[in-house]
């Protein structure tokens, strides 16, 4: 690269640097990145944060062209033109920046990254770190550590100047820069009778097709993990009619779909719009939808009052002083009736939404326990070697396993029949914990396996017409969390997130929010952490320690109970 070039990114890497002092004094500008200059007069809610890169410049040598080009993919405006002006005329119109997305950690520089060149000059390889992917449909899956991504170019002269002639579709980006130019957003499918929207998280790039490119994903359905577990009131085949986009005027959001045959009836009408409605209302530039089917509006009135999550009222479980016990504030107190657990071997509480059932293991892992509060009484419901944690579902179904595992969970319904659920991605390995999201659709499970890091796998949970489970989950787990090396234990954190007590390579085991479908962020540090539990959101995780130590997360802050003993968090569901 020429001394003016550096010098002119230099000063534009000052300019940028001075600029977000100003502007925002608690945003970072991570130093890895590429340097560009940013475009101020753009429309878009981000735009104070996206650069435009440098194209290339004469004279740049194949190694130069190739990093330009990476580089270059931070830079999404008119469709990505700085990008295609390191490619030949041909190869512009050929690749795809959008058919998949690899993160660069942080602290990777593309200058750092070692490129073998054929002695032809007509070849390039480089084999980047990979901490992330994001696939064509904008799932996001987390990578094990040390994954590199090989990429090859083919490169020739044009013009005098080398070109790319064959290049890898996707982008090569970093992690900062994949949070300012791409954003999450939930396709919201249906719980399998219809109470609840259920998020299928997927990320997309920020521009002004956003949500044409969302509503053409939910009109292809949801993602794998959750197939069989969620349903969806859009026939199969749907598309956009006229142009193929979505119009927003003056903040209604204008959707036509082609005529459906057999033609919807007035409820099914209204289930697709209430679908369609919920995945755009995030949008800040959406206030309203207008749907028609085959030239038909579909009116709004048709539109299901349907609830958006199940809403966690009660305080947590935890036992203490040889009982069941709540946490409420900063303080513990017993459950009314509780059973003495002193001598019991008991752990692992649970507690129904309702608060009318509790469930425990007893016996050292031995006996599952059921509790219901109307009657006081305490009996046991299963029995196995050695169970994990159960965690109760909205139907008041109760779900363990064995930790030596042969591919299977159990569940527990209310009337106390059990049912053999098989999961054969857990065959021969060691169940260390799970835990069902809290509408029942989806179950996180965490597992281990000698000399490898430990894993957790989100899957989705088919059901009968009763709720009941059937014979076995979704055959296409998603695996979340995998730059973490060893994990404790997982709570659900809401709809899209967990928490979990982890430790990446080298750290100590601290409590991080992971995305089901997204990036895994720390949440400050607890000393000597052993079991975590979240409610809705992040406002709400505890953490306990091998002392009994009770912590709880507020305001970014993690505060202890004082003169407070406790085990075994677990919120309602």
């Amino acid at each position: 690269m020429s001394a003016n070039r550096r010098r002119r990114r230099l000063s534009l890497l000052v300019l940028a640097l001075c600029s977000s002092v100003l502007l925002a004094a608690c945003s970072s500008i991570p130093t890895s990145s590429p340097v560009g200059h940013i475009e101020a007069d753009s429309g878009d809610d981000g735009a104070s944060n996206a650069r435009i890169p440098d194209g290339p410049a004469p004279g740049d040598s194949i190694g130069e062209i190739v990093r330009g080009f990476l580089a270059a993919g931070s830079g999404t405006g008119n469709n990505f033109s700085v990008a295609k002006s390191f490619l030949t005329d041909a190869e512009a119109q050929e690749w795809n920046p959008q058919e998949s997305v690899s993160l660069l950690s942080n602290d990777t520089d593309l200058d750092s990254l070692n490129i073998g060149v054929t002695s032809d000059q007509k070849t390039l390889t480089i084999s980047p770190p990979v901490v992330g992917l994001v696939d064509s449909s904008g799932v996001y899956t987390s990578t094990k550590p040390g994954t590199q991504s090989t990429l090859e170019f083919s490169l020739r002269q044009e013009n005098g100047e080398w070109r790319i002639s064959s290049a890898p579709d996707g982008l090569l980006i970093s992690q900062a820069e994949f949070q300012t130019i791409f954003l999450n957003y939930s396709l919201e499918f249906f719980t399998s009778d219809y109470s609840y929207l259920v998020p299928d998280s997927r990320w997309f790039l920020r521009s002004s097709s956003t949500p044409t490119a969302i509503i053409n994903e939910l009109l292809s359905g949801p993602a794998s993990y959750l197939s069989g577990a969620v349903i969806t009131a859009i026939p199969d085949g749907a598309k956009l009619s006229d142009s193929n986009v979505v119009r927003i005027e003056n903040g209604i959001a204008h959707i036509s779909l082609e005529a459906q045959d057999p033609a919807p009836t007035d409820r099914e009408k209204g289930l697709i719009r209430q679908q369609i409605a919920s995945t755009l209302k995030v949008i800040p530039s959406i206030s309203d939808i207008e749907l028609t089917i085959g030239g038909q509006v579909v009116s709004a009135s048709l539109q299901p009052k349907t609830d958006s999550s199940v809403q966690v009222d009660g305080p947590p479980v935890v036992l203490a002083n040889n009982s069941l016990s709540r946490v409420s504030g900063t303080t513990v107190a017993k459950v009314e009736n509780s059973p003495d657990l002193k001598g019991a071997g008991a752990s692992d509480p649970a507690v129904s939404f309702d608060d009318s059932l509790y469930v425990y293991l007893q016996d050292d892992g031995k006996k599952l326990m059921r509790f219901k509060t109307d009657t006081g009484a305490a009996t046991a419901i299963y029995e196995g070697k050695r169970l994990v944690r159960p965690s109760l579902d909205r139907f008041n179904t109760a779900w363990t396993g064995e930790k030596e595992n042969k591919g299977a969970l159990t569940a527990i319904g209310r009337d106390g029949q059990d049912y053999t659920v098989a999961a054969d991605f857990l065959s021969g390995r060691e169940l260390v914990d799970l835990d069902v999201s809290r509408d029942g659709t989806r179950i996180a499970v965490l597992s281990s396996q000698k000399s490898e890091p430990d894993r957790i796998d989100v899957v989705g949970v088919p059901r009968d017409k009763a709720g009941n489970p059937s014979s076995g989950v979704s055959d296409a787990p998603i695996e979340v969390g995998s730059n973490f090396d060893e994990i404790k234990d997982i709570s659900w954190a809401g709809s899209t997130s967990l928490v979990a007590l982890a430790a990446m390579e080298g750290d100590g085991t601290q409590p991080f929010r992971i995305g089901v479908t997204g990036p895994s962020e720390q949440l400050g540090e607890v000393p000597d952490g052993d079991r975590i539990a979240a409610g809705e959101d992040s406002r709400s995780i505890l953490v306990t320690n091998s002392s009994g130590g009770l912590y709880s997360y507020n305001s970014n802050a993690w505060q202890k109970l004082v003169d407070v003993a406790a085990k075994d968090p677990s919120y309602p569901g």
